[in-house]
């Protein structure tokens, strides 16, 4: 897994402050060279491609770099729900190798020399209040960093707002996520103008999201974008839960648990 090497900063933060891994607890660095090896190990590379079953229609061709469980899932809950800033570099390299097998995957679809945009899934904003940031956004960002590094021409654009009355996903099944879901994402008017005055030509969207469970949310917001022209190339992801078809890059798709 590629991933941003440690800085003296870092390295200081974490002798003055007392640091520990995010995923064992481990004293030291917030992903200690363990859990850094055990990542690598779920996942060693490119993303593979994942489908829900039951999958949601108009769902675009999703991938993620791993199963969401062991040091992936914890380091993406220290991310998102405990605010592990740290852990932004890494897991942004993570998506990033998601991003660039979206865009293999979508093959003659890519018009070459255009910026393609990255979108990630809206958080509520009672969520985002509560975090203090909008976590997807700052993954996303730290992909996109890593992404320009490797001569990939992106551009993050935060097009995506919910409707009032949208509940938290947790708990709820496939036929409630998508219910909660139907209908309630929107591209925000003015910063799609804004966006079409600075960057008149794209080859596409890639949407972004940490974890992909049901697919509900990851289709709602192709909807939303498609219906204001945006040609979406298909959805990155970091982790993929579990009762899924899952499949080599360009392969066929198998069932896993």
């Amino acid at each position: 897994m590629p991933s941003d090497p440690p800085t003296l900063l870092c390295a200081a933060r974490d002798l003055l402050l007392g640091g520990s891994c995010a995923a064992c607890g481990r004293r030291g660095s917030v992903l200690c060279p363990g859990c850094r090896a055990l990542l690598a190990h779920e996942a060693p590379g490119a993303a593979r491609p994942t489908r829900p079953d039951p999958c949601p229609q108009g769902l675009p061709p999703t991938w993620a770099c791993a199963a969401y469980e062991g040091a992936l899932r914890e380091l993406v809950v220290a991310h998102k729900e405990h605010g592990q800033q740290a852990l932004a570099a890494p897991l942004g390299a993570l998506l990033a190798e998601s991003v660039l097998a979206a865009l293999a995957g979508a093959g003659d679809h890519v018009p070459s020399g255009r910026p393609v945009l990255l979108v990630p899934a809206p958080s509520r904003p009672s969520a985002v209040r509560a975090r203090g940031r909008d976590a997807a956004l700052v993954l996303v960002r730290a992909a996109s960093r890593t992404l320009r590094r490797r001569g990939v021409p992106v551009v993050v654009a935060p097009l995506l707002t919910t409707r009032a009355g949208l509940v938290d996903q947790a708990g709820l099944g496939a036929e409630e996520r998508m219910a909660n879901l139907d209908g309630s994402l929107r591209v925000r008017p003015e910063r799609l103008r804004r966006l079409s005055r600075r960057t008149p030509e794209i080859a596409g969207v890639v949407l972004c999201d940490d974890v992909v469970t049901t697919g509900a949310t990851l289709a709602e917001a192709s909807r939303a974008l498609r219906a204001v022209g945006l040609p979406v190339l298909g959805a990155a992801t970091l982790g993929a839960t579990g009762r899924r078809r899952t499949g080599p890059p360009g392969g066929s798709q198998v069932r896993s648990s």
